[in-house]
């Protein structure tokens, strides 16, 4: 079975590793990375991790078969000239438009969603590096 996902990865932690574990237990699994672009339109912001380095990230672990870069105009030509049987989806991923996609294409594909979310996510990351750093900065004001 091939198995697509989708998303920005820019820092990768413990939920992407068992969402990618998860996606690898139904069978070979393609990522699609997010565009820099794209990451910036939707998020208003650049990456931390641009998506050259992202692709190395993800193309150096073990569940993922192959990484390809999204396209910038279309985000659904990478499923069409995928052809997965599944797109595998995280539990705050949207399906709606991609389900219409699909069904105008005419391809038999499965859209699976991954059952639970580990306590993890690029915003809680975010709050956990600013506590870290500014407590560090913190102490180093106080030992001047």
């Amino acid at each position: 079975m091939k198995v697509l996902i989708a998303g920005n990865f820019d820092v990768v932690h413990p939920g992407h590793i068992y969402f990618l574990t998860e996606a690898s237990k139904l069978g070979k699994v393609t990522v699609i990375i997010a565009r820099d672009e794209t990451i910036k339109k939707f998020k208003g912001r650049a990456p931390i991790f641009n998506e050259e380095e992202r692709k190395i990230i993800l193309e150096s672990m073990k569940m993922v078969d192959k990484v390809i870069l999204g396209d910038k105009k279309d985000f659904f030509s990478p499923i069409i000239a995928e052809k997965p049987d599944i797109i595998f989806l995280g539990p705050d991923q949207y399906s709606s438009w991609i389900e219409e996609r699909i069904n105008k294409s005419g391809l038999n594909i499965k859209i699976m969603r991954l059952d639970k979310r580990l306590p993890y996510s690029s915003s809680e990351l975010k709050k956990r590096f600013l506590k870290v750093y500014t407590l560090a900065t913190e102490k180093e004001d106080l030992s001047i």
